[in-house]
């Protein structure tokens, strides 16, 4: 049994409990979730909801933060299900400690190594012109401009052997007659084709004005739904098998995804043409995807990665991994023409998984672009931030 039926399961037997026992609220309202004074089934309900929109991309109510670590995370969850279920009687005490954190506007940290490959100049020029953050205008929509229309639309997944959805963004005047370079967005993990689409996130709009500027070329964005796997039993959850059903993305990309794009849109075709870029569960997939299949994708991507690609334990489960550290590079195969990691400074959800795959990548003398935010966060300040960027710069090389 996955960890979200186990969670659904107490759930089930703590709002049976509750009906009548429900507990006070602690700690100023730590775990009252909805503020009605009382700690029952519903903040449990509530707290498993904050959960899955943490790792979505979503804003959490930090009142869900149980054991006051600065996140969301399962153990959140569990103790928040103790304390219903009257097998504890208070929460964790959480000593707090007060930190001056210095705020800087200087340009992020762009790592360069000597290694000589397909795009170290270009990767150079797009460093010395990244942006924190996105120009504030580029995120409201304007009159005149056109951006573009998303069309939701299903196809059959070989490797998971039913009908999956995706969502596609065609950009301005989309022509069938003409050809256009294909993004892939993937989204968070519980998320979905909807997630990376969300306006919160801005990406319709922030392509529109920017092709309208002339910062961005016409492209076509593709939001897959990622979970890929033939077992109907299996479901989202922080296991290793659920994970593998989240690199198997890589395979319904090339089997099924990528053909299906060929044969209903008007596509241009070669890694020149191709990128791929994601958020948490989402980013981490965009560079194990890049780093495995060089020579599918030239410009590779991935916000605020989630941890897994190397073998490693958090707060969540322990991870399998999917290659060693010195295994993330691209070898005698070609590198990517842009390679940028996105995060922020203080992220209590993914915690230093990006970093270590960006030291990975230094040790390995890959050249990447190291983009690191003071004041984002884990959802969409961060891809916001990352879009921005990558858009300007993406088939340009």
């Amino acid at each position: 049994m996955n960890i979200i039926k186990k969670a659904t399961a107490a759930l089930t037997s703590a709002a049976v409990l509750a009906v009548g026992s429900a507990m006070p609220a602690i700690a100023a309202n730590n775990g009252d979730l909805n503020n009605d004074g009382v700690i029952d089934s519903f903040d449990l309900i509530l707290c498993r909801k904050n959960l899955i929109t943490m790792f979505s991309g979503g804003q959490a109510d930090m009142l869900g933060d149980i054991d006051g670590n600065g996140s969301i995370q399962i153990n959140d969850l569990v103790l928040l299900q103790k304390y219903v279920l009257g097998s504890i009687k208070e929460f964790p005490q959480t000593t707090t400690t007060t930190t001056t954190v210095t705020t800087t506007t200087s340009a992020p940290v762009t790592t360069t190594t000597t290694t000589v490959n397909s795009g170290d100049s270009y990767m150079k020029k797009m460093a010395a012109d990244i942006k924190l953050h996105e120009d504030s205008s580029v995120t409201e929509k304007k009159g005149g401009v056109d951006y573009g229309t998303i069309e939701k639309k299903t196809y059959y997944s070989k490797d998971a052997e039913r009908e999956k959805n995706l969502n596609i963004l065609l950009p301005p005047g989309y022509d069938s007659s003409r050809k256009y370079p294909v993004m892939y967005v993937f989204h968070g993990i519980f998320g979905s084709e909807d997630s990376m689409t969300d306006d919160s996130m801005k990406i319709q709009t922030m392509l529109g004005n920017l092709i309208a500027s002339g910062e961005a070329e016409k492209m076509i964005i593709v939001f897959p739904q990622m979970f890929t796997t033939n077992d109907r039993n299996l479901f989202p959850a922080f296991t290793n098998e659920s994970s593998r059903a989240y690199d198997a993305i890589r395979e319904d990309l090339e089997n099924s995804i990528m053909p299906f794009m060929e044969e209903n849109y008007s596509i241009k075709t070669g890694r020149e043409n191709t990128a791929i870029t994601g958020f948490s569960m989402g980013g981490r997939e965009a560079l194990y995807v890049g780093v495995t299949r060089p020579q599918l994708y030239g410009y590779v991507g991935g916000v605020c990665p989630a941890p897994g690609i190397f073998p490693t334990v958090d707060g969540n489960m322990t991870h399998e991994g999917c290659m060693s550290p010195s295994e993330f590079c691209f070898g005698s195969a070609p590198s990517p023409y842009v390679l940028m990691i996105t995060c922020t400074r203080f992220d209590g959800t993914v915690g230093d998984a990006p970093e270590s795959y960006h030291k990975a990548l230094e040790q390995n003398g890959v050249e990447h672009i190291w983009h690191e935010l003071t004041d984002g966060d884990h959802g969409s300040i961060s891809v916001r931030a990352h879009m921005y960027n990558f858009l300007r710069y993406v088939f340009k090389a």
